[in-house]
């Protein structure tokens, strides 16, 4: 799947009614991986901040967090979890970099008034066209 395709696929994920964490998630997942498990499931609570809260982390940070997590993380205890910490740290200067924060109230405050979440939902896109960059990279090179 192409970076462009990722980036439709998180806004229209959005858009049919999934929140910033659940579309982030399922869009990078659809690209990186086999898995049929809806790992959206995982990020619910992270929609609108934590818990909708519009406070704390924002639920495209914490989604990205949660996808880097499901194609990198270990499955127990005593394995290697250096790349994981690694694209989790690049993630976050990179998405700091390009937004300013990692707090939702934060960058909601930055975007003013928005009809319908919109800047909420390119920010989400852009965000997992982001992450696609710095994935893609470590997939291609286990893949060679």
């Amino acid at each position: 799947m192409s970076k462009e395709l990722v980036v439709k696929k998180t806004f229209d994920h959005f858009q049919s009614g999934y929140c910033c964490s659940e579309s982030i998630c399922k869009a990078i997942a659809e690209a990186f991986s086999d898995q049929s498990i809806d790992i959206s499931k995982t990020a619910s609570a992270f929609c609108g901040g934590v818990g909708g809260t519009k406070e704390e982390l924002c639920g495209t940070f914490t989604g990205g967090l949660i996808s880097i997590g499901w194609l990198f993380g270990r499955s127990a205890p005593g394995q290697d979890n250096q790349v994981t910490k690694e694209l989790a740290v690049k993630y976050r200067e990179e998405f700091l970099k390009q937004f300013g924060s990692v707090n939702c109230g934060e960058l909601l405050c930055k975007f003013g008034d928005q009809e319908d979440s919109i800047k909420c939902k390119e920010m989400t896109a852009k965000a997992a066209g982001l992450l696609f960059d710095l994935i893609q990279p470590i997939i291609k090179k286990g893949g060679e």
